[in-house]
Protein backbone atom coordinates (compact mmCIF):
# COMPACT_ATOMS: atom_id res chain seq x y z
CA UNK A 1 0.00 0.00 0.00
CA UNK A 2 1.50 3.37 -0.59
CA UNK A 3 1.82 5.84 2.08
CA UNK A 4 -0.63 8.16 2.48
CA UNK A 5 -0.66 11.71 2.57
CA UNK A 6 -0.80 14.08 5.97
CA UNK A 7 -2.60 17.16 5.72
CA UNK A 8 -2.71 20.12 8.70
CA UNK A 9 -4.89 22.36 8.75
CA UNK A 10 -5.21 25.69 10.56
CA UNK A 11 -8.14 26.53 12.33
CA UNK A 12 -8.89 30.22 12.66
CA UNK A 13 -10.24 31.88 9.22
CA UNK A 14 -9.34 28.51 7.79
CA UNK A 15 -12.03 25.95 9.06
CA UNK A 16 -13.66 27.98 11.22
CA UNK A 17 -14.71 31.13 12.57
CA UNK A 18 -15.76 31.77 16.20
CA UNK A 19 -17.06 35.62 16.28
CA UNK A 20 -13.75 36.84 17.74
CA UNK A 21 -14.27 35.00 20.67
CA UNK A 22 -9.97 34.14 21.29
CA UNK A 23 -9.03 37.68 21.24
CA UNK A 24 -12.32 39.07 23.64
CA UNK A 25 -11.57 36.33 25.59
CA UNK A 26 -7.53 36.91 25.77
CA UNK A 27 -8.63 40.93 26.70
CA UNK A 28 -10.77 39.55 29.53
CA UNK A 29 -7.78 37.52 30.83
CA UNK A 30 -5.25 40.55 30.49
CA UNK A 31 -8.22 42.73 32.21
CA UNK A 32 -8.31 40.59 34.82
CA UNK A 33 -4.55 39.96 35.97
CA UNK A 34 -3.41 43.76 35.47
CA UNK A 35 -6.87 45.09 36.79
CA UNK A 36 -7.27 48.47 34.34
CA UNK A 37 -6.03 47.06 31.13
CA UNK A 38 -7.86 48.27 27.79
CA UNK A 39 -10.55 45.68 26.62
CA UNK A 40 -9.72 46.05 22.97
CA UNK A 41 -6.43 44.89 21.68
CA UNK A 42 -5.00 46.44 18.39
CA UNK A 43 -2.94 43.86 18.51
CA UNK A 44 -3.71 41.87 15.23
CA UNK A 45 -4.15 38.24 15.65
CA UNK A 46 -4.08 36.54 11.98
CA UNK A 47 -1.74 33.84 11.79
CA UNK A 48 0.42 34.33 15.56
CA UNK A 49 0.49 31.70 17.76
CA UNK A 50 -0.98 32.84 21.02
CA UNK A 51 1.94 33.49 23.20
CA UNK A 52 3.02 35.81 20.88
CA UNK A 53 -0.38 37.59 20.80
CA UNK A 54 -0.09 37.98 24.86
CA UNK A 55 3.29 39.14 24.44
CA UNK A 56 2.30 41.45 21.62
CA UNK A 57 -0.69 42.85 24.64
CA UNK A 58 1.53 42.85 27.38
CA UNK A 59 4.08 45.01 25.10
CA UNK A 60 0.91 47.37 24.01
CA UNK A 61 -0.14 47.85 27.42
CA UNK A 62 3.47 49.07 28.95
CA UNK A 63 3.99 46.15 31.02
CA UNK A 64 7.72 46.29 32.16
CA UNK A 65 9.13 43.27 30.05
CA UNK A 66 10.70 41.54 33.58
CA UNK A 67 6.99 41.12 34.28
CA UNK A 68 6.00 38.79 31.02
CA UNK A 69 6.68 35.31 31.96
CA UNK A 70 4.56 35.50 35.12
CA UNK A 71 1.51 38.00 33.98
CA UNK A 72 1.86 35.57 30.63
CA UNK A 73 1.94 32.17 32.99
CA UNK A 74 -1.33 33.51 34.64
CA UNK A 75 -2.80 34.59 31.54
CA UNK A 76 -2.64 31.31 29.91
CA UNK A 77 -4.04 30.02 32.88
CA UNK A 78 -7.46 31.74 32.95
CA UNK A 79 -7.82 32.51 29.14
CA UNK A 80 -9.78 28.90 28.50
CA UNK A 81 -12.31 29.63 31.20
CA UNK A 82 -13.10 32.51 29.92
CA UNK A 83 -13.02 31.26 25.84
CA UNK A 84 -15.73 28.79 26.98
CA UNK A 85 -17.98 31.77 28.36
CA UNK A 86 -17.06 33.77 24.90
CA UNK A 87 -17.52 30.85 22.99
CA UNK A 88 -21.02 30.02 24.12
CA UNK A 89 -21.73 33.95 23.82
CA UNK A 90 -20.74 34.39 20.21
CA UNK A 91 -22.65 30.87 18.92
CA UNK A 92 -24.94 32.62 17.16
CA UNK A 93 -21.94 34.40 15.42
CA UNK A 94 -19.52 31.64 14.77
CA UNK A 95 -19.57 29.11 11.62
CA UNK A 96 -17.60 27.07 9.24
CA UNK A 97 -15.99 28.07 6.23
CA UNK A 98 -17.51 27.34 3.21
CA UNK A 99 -16.96 23.49 1.88
CA UNK A 100 -15.46 22.25 5.22
CA UNK A 101 -17.38 19.75 6.64
CA UNK A 102 -18.04 18.01 3.63
CA UNK A 103 -14.62 18.28 2.75
CA UNK A 104 -13.21 16.84 6.23
CA UNK A 105 -15.85 14.23 6.15
CA UNK A 106 -14.61 13.10 2.46
CA UNK A 107 -10.67 13.45 3.35
CA UNK A 108 -11.33 11.29 6.82
CA UNK A 109 -12.85 8.72 4.46
CA UNK A 110 -10.26 8.92 2.01
CA UNK A 111 -7.70 6.02 2.04
CA UNK A 112 -4.61 8.22 1.23
CA UNK A 113 -4.99 11.10 3.37
CA UNK A 114 -4.66 11.65 7.13
CA UNK A 115 -5.51 14.32 9.48
CA UNK A 116 -3.92 16.75 11.70
CA UNK A 117 -4.04 20.59 12.54
CA UNK A 118 -1.03 23.11 13.03
CA UNK A 119 -2.35 26.25 14.82
CA UNK A 120 -1.24 29.28 16.93
CA UNK A 121 -4.00 28.34 19.43
CA UNK A 122 -2.81 26.69 22.43
CA UNK A 123 -3.80 22.97 22.54
CA UNK A 124 -7.05 23.17 25.22
CA UNK A 125 -8.24 26.09 22.90
CA UNK A 126 -7.91 24.63 20.36
CA UNK A 127 -9.74 21.82 20.62
CA UNK A 128 -12.58 23.89 22.25
CA UNK A 129 -13.33 25.66 19.04
CA UNK A 130 -12.77 22.29 17.10
CA UNK A 131 -15.80 20.84 19.45
CA UNK A 132 -18.20 23.85 18.98
CA UNK A 133 -18.29 21.99 15.63
CA UNK A 134 -17.94 18.55 16.30
CA UNK A 135 -14.74 18.29 14.54
CA UNK A 136 -12.18 17.21 17.28
CA UNK A 137 -12.82 13.19 15.78
CA UNK A 138 -11.22 13.85 12.64
CA UNK A 139 -7.52 15.68 13.94
CA UNK A 140 -7.06 13.44 16.13
CA UNK A 141 -3.15 15.20 15.92
CA UNK A 142 -1.58 18.66 15.75
CA UNK A 143 0.90 21.40 17.16
CA UNK A 144 -0.04 23.89 18.65
CA UNK A 145 0.85 27.22 19.83
CA UNK A 146 1.56 25.98 23.79
CA UNK A 147 3.67 23.82 21.94
CA UNK A 148 6.20 26.36 20.68
CA UNK A 149 5.58 30.30 20.45
CA UNK A 150 7.28 30.25 16.77
CA UNK A 151 4.40 28.99 14.10
CA UNK A 152 7.65 27.99 12.01
CA UNK A 153 8.78 25.17 14.46
CA UNK A 154 5.46 23.33 14.76
CA UNK A 155 5.79 21.48 11.43
CA UNK A 156 8.21 18.96 12.81
CA UNK A 157 6.17 18.72 16.18
CA UNK A 158 3.30 17.81 14.04
CA UNK A 159 4.91 15.57 11.83
CA UNK A 160 6.37 13.51 14.86
CA UNK A 161 3.06 12.83 16.53
CA UNK A 162 1.44 11.94 13.27
CA UNK A 163 3.87 9.45 12.54
CA UNK A 164 3.11 7.97 16.43
CA UNK A 165 0.14 8.32 16.02
CA UNK A 166 -0.87 6.63 12.47
CA UNK A 167 2.02 4.36 12.90
CA UNK A 168 3.35 5.08 8.94
CA UNK A 169 5.57 7.59 6.98
CA UNK A 170 4.00 9.88 4.55
CA UNK A 171 4.55 10.34 1.01
CA UNK A 172 3.95 14.20 1.44
CA UNK A 173 2.78 16.60 3.86
CA UNK A 174 0.48 19.91 3.37
CA UNK A 175 -0.74 22.83 5.27
CA UNK A 176 -3.77 24.30 5.06
CA UNK A 177 -4.02 28.01 6.18
CA UNK A 178 -5.39 31.47 5.09
CA UNK A 179 -2.18 33.33 6.15
CA UNK A 180 1.32 34.23 4.95
CA UNK A 181 2.53 32.88 8.43
CA UNK A 182 0.64 28.90 7.10
CA UNK A 183 2.92 29.35 4.04
CA UNK A 184 5.71 30.23 5.70
CA UNK A 185 5.42 27.61 8.50
CA UNK A 186 5.21 25.31 5.66
CA UNK A 187 8.24 26.23 3.71
CA UNK A 188 10.43 26.05 7.24
CA UNK A 189 9.47 21.90 7.25
CA UNK A 190 9.76 21.18 3.74
CA UNK A 191 5.87 20.83 3.26
CA UNK A 192 3.88 21.90 0.65
CA UNK A 193 0.76 24.49 0.89
CA UNK A 194 -2.83 25.08 0.01
CA UNK A 195 -3.34 28.86 0.80
CA UNK A 196 -7.49 30.07 0.90
CA UNK A 197 -8.14 33.40 0.82
CA UNK A 198 -10.87 33.01 3.46
CA UNK A 199 -9.49 35.19 6.26
CA UNK A 200 -7.76 38.47 5.92
CA UNK A 201 -5.69 38.59 3.53
CA UNK A 202 -6.29 38.61 -0.35
CA UNK A 203 -5.45 35.75 -2.59
CA UNK A 204 -3.00 38.38 -4.36
CA UNK A 205 -1.29 38.69 -1.08
CA UNK A 206 -1.33 35.12 -0.75
CA UNK A 207 0.39 34.62 -4.06
CA UNK A 208 3.43 37.19 -2.84
CA UNK A 209 4.80 34.12 -1.09
CA UNK A 210 4.48 31.40 -3.71
CA UNK A 211 2.26 28.61 -2.35
CA UNK A 212 1.71 25.49 -4.37
CA UNK A 213 -1.63 26.31 -4.98
CA UNK A 214 -4.09 29.29 -4.02
CA UNK A 215 -7.93 29.23 -3.75
CA UNK A 216 -10.56 31.40 -2.76
CA UNK A 217 -12.31 29.26 -0.64
CA UNK A 218 -12.71 25.22 -0.07
CA UNK A 219 -16.35 25.01 -1.14
CA UNK A 220 -15.13 23.21 -4.13
CA UNK A 221 -14.65 20.12 -2.32
CA UNK A 222 -13.30 17.24 -5.30
CA UNK A 223 -11.26 20.15 -6.91
CA UNK A 224 -9.35 20.54 -3.05
CA UNK A 225 -8.99 16.87 -3.21
CA UNK A 226 -7.48 16.21 -5.98
CA UNK A 227 -5.18 19.54 -5.60
CA UNK A 228 -3.97 17.41 -2.91
CA UNK A 229 -3.69 14.38 -4.72
CA UNK A 230 -1.35 15.68 -7.67
CA UNK A 231 -3.81 15.37 -10.40
CA UNK A 232 -4.38 18.59 -11.09
CA UNK A 233 -1.82 21.40 -12.56
CA UNK A 234 -1.16 24.05 -9.64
Amino acid sequence: MSQPRLVLFDIDCTLLRTGGAGMAALSQALCQILEGAPPQSAVPPCGQTDPNIVRAMLREAGLPSSRWGEVESRLLEVYPELLAEELQRRRPESRLERGVQRLVEDMHAHPEFRLGVLTGNLEVTARMKLDVFGLNPYFPIGAFGSDCADRNRLGPVALERARRHYACEFSQVWFIGDTHHDILAARACGARVLAVATGSSTRDRLQEFCPDHCLDHLEAVDEVVQLLLGSMPG
